[in-house]
């Protein structure tokens, strides 16, 4: 699938609501926005890492009869389901989000942990709402959220990183550039091993070659 879920869920964080919770939340309405472009990333980055997992494809799912969408900013904060799916994708990693975010945009870290849910629940909503519209099973809507991995750190602002936020082990990325390296290693052996002392029998068939 090629929707990215990012630019979906972003139609429900427009400026109406960004000025409304800039004057409920005393903030400048520049800090919100900053806030909301680190949060949906790893909001979304969380819940493609937990793609498999049947209680967050329940929780998507069953957000179409909560009434998410209709009150983001005041029914997100003390919402159960999206206290529930927040603790599920990030665990301990809540408070250095909320912290790293904070420091980033601005905003108090009360306002970064309210913005926190209201992100969220934009997430379950609209991802609830679209599973509705198009007939997703749990399966598609597991590989919508799975497509998402390769693309949530490029969707970072600047200033922003997956390690910045305390999530530097997420999505596989670090995983899959380790493993280049790994097999880089594995190609060229004459590289480090000549210097060791050749000490291997592939070394001395390398040399040959040579």
């Amino acid at each position: 699938m090629s929707l990215n879920v990012i630019d979906l869920i972003k139609g429900q964080l427009g400026p109406a609501l960004v000025s409304q919770a800039a004057t409920q939340y005393g903030e400048s309405e520049s800090g919100i926005s900053k806030a909301i472009s680190g949060l949906l990333p790893a909001v979304v980055g969380g819940m493609a890492n937990n793609a498999n997992q049947p209680a967050l494809l329940d929780a998507i799912t069953g957000s179409q009869s909560t009434g998410l969408l209709g009150n983001l900013l005041g029914g997100s904060s003390n919402n159960s389901l999206v206290s529930s799916v927040l603790s599920a994708i990030f665990g301990d990693k809540i408070n250095g989000l909320i912290n790293a975010v904070s420091g980033y945009s601005g905003v108090s870290n009360s306002t970064s942990g309210s913005l926190l849910n209201m992100v969220a629940g934009a997430a379950l909503g609209s991802l609830g709402k679209y599973a509705a519209d198009h007939n997703l099973d749990r399966n598609s809507l597991s590989g919508l959220l799975s497509d998402q991995k390769g693309i949530v750190s490029s969707l970072l602002p600047a200033g922003l990183s997956l390690a910045s936020l305390g999530l530097g082990n997420w999505g596989g990325t670090p995983d899959v550039a380790t493993e280049k390296v790994k097999v880089t290693s594995y190609d060229e052996p004459k590289v480090e091993v000549n210097r060791g002392g050749n000490t291997h029998v592939n070394v001395d068939r390398k040399d040959d070659n040579e």
